[in-house]
């Protein structure tokens, strides 16, 4: 490339033939020229992988021999590049042509180390994906305004919790230095608990309002199939147990756990007990592990758990609600 990229985007394309056309088409369509773009394609079964021919010389493709999931996938494209900024995007997302000009100006002009956009429905025109990832001290995590109006989506700036990768923006050396999405995980819940760590070392995310992608939403893996099931609910649990603090974690666990319990009940009523079930049980078959992460993390920890605590979203009818939690840009221990 003859300049310095100051992006280097990451798609990870598996089976996403009906989607991944379109994305790569609004990629090159950007205002902000100045990226790279690594297409990782995760051994696709459904033909995509030929799709995967951009004619762009800002792009690079790469065929894996299997599935490594979608964090993996991530931290592969991310060793690869150098610019000063990674930027995730799901091949099921389609930026608007000044998506990635917008999120990177309020990353910069906020000293952030995380940006999140806005991110519009797809496939029910009028409707929020989400703006912003929020977290409840019950150990879940949402995406602020899914599925509300898009009349009801904030047109301002703020601090968020943390970005849904489908579209987000990580300072390199943030992301390099947190140790990247953690692998084990596979695929969802890895870009909350990305942002818990990154927090827990003085980190910042801004939501970008101006930012906006549309997102079809578990468009490749469904959003309500054993396989989103299986990992959103093992990874929910992880996420917890690796990164709260230690008082926050003695104090909230047993609410967290019966939060996990009310969840197991009612997957009675929708048909998805047994992979649920399954999910917890290997969730605490594989604590061993996660607390073997959580030691390495909790030593490099450098905000307390009251500042932590005041990143959380503690309002119930706001987790019942769905509803956005973007604070007030401002300089201090949020």
């Amino acid at each position: 490339m003859a300049t310095q990229s100051l992006v280097d985007i990451i798609i990870v394309n598996f089976n996403g033939g009906e989607f991944i056309e379109e994305c790569i088409e609004a990629v090159k369509n950007q205002t902000l020229a100045s990226f790279h773009v690594y297409l990782i394609d995760n051994n696709s079964t459904d033909g995509s992988e030929k799709l995967l021919v951009p004619g762009d010389d800002r792009f690079t493709v790469i065929h894996n021999t299997e599935n490594v999931g979608f964090a993996a996938a991530c931290n592969q494209g991310a060793a690869l590049g150098d610019a000063p900024w990674i930027a995730m995007l799901n091949p099921d997302t389609v930026p608007d042509p000044d998506w990635l000009e917008m999120a990177l100006s309020c990353g910069e002009a906020h000293d952030a180390e995380m940006v999140g956009c806005t991110q519009l429905s797809k496939l029910n025109p009028g409707q929020l994906d989400g703006v912003g990832d929020a977290y409840s001290p019950l150990g879940l995590a949402w995406r602020g305004g899914f599925e509300w109006p898009i009349e009801k989506a904030p047109d301002y700036d703020g601090y968020v919790f943390g970005p849904c990768a489908a579209a987000a923006l990580y300072r390199r050396d943030a992301y390099i230095g947190a140790g990247g999405f953690d692998e084990s995980f596979f695929c969802y819940v890895e870009d909350v608990d990305l942002a818990f760590r990154l927090r827990l070392s003085g980190a910042v995310c801004v939501h970008a309002s101006q930012s906006v992608v549309y997102h079809v939403g578990s468009g490749i893996s469904g959003r309500r199939s054993d396989f989103t099931i299986y990992h959103g609910t093992r990874n929910r649990i992880w996420t917890w147990v690796k990164n709260a603090p230690p008082l926050m974690l003695w104090l909230a666990t047993p609410f967290v756990a019966i939060t996990n319990l009310a969840f197991l009940f009612r997957s009675l009523f929708h048909g998805k007990f047994r992979c649920t079930a399954r999910a917890m049980g290997d969730a605490l078959s594989g604590l061993p592990a996660v607390f073997t992460s959580r030691r390495t993390i909790q030593e490099k920890r450098t905000m307390s758990s009251l500042a932590i605590s005041r990143a959380m979203t503690w309002s119930p009818g706001k987790l019942l609600a769905r509803a956005p939690d973007i604070r007030p840009l401002r300089h201090t221990d949020m």
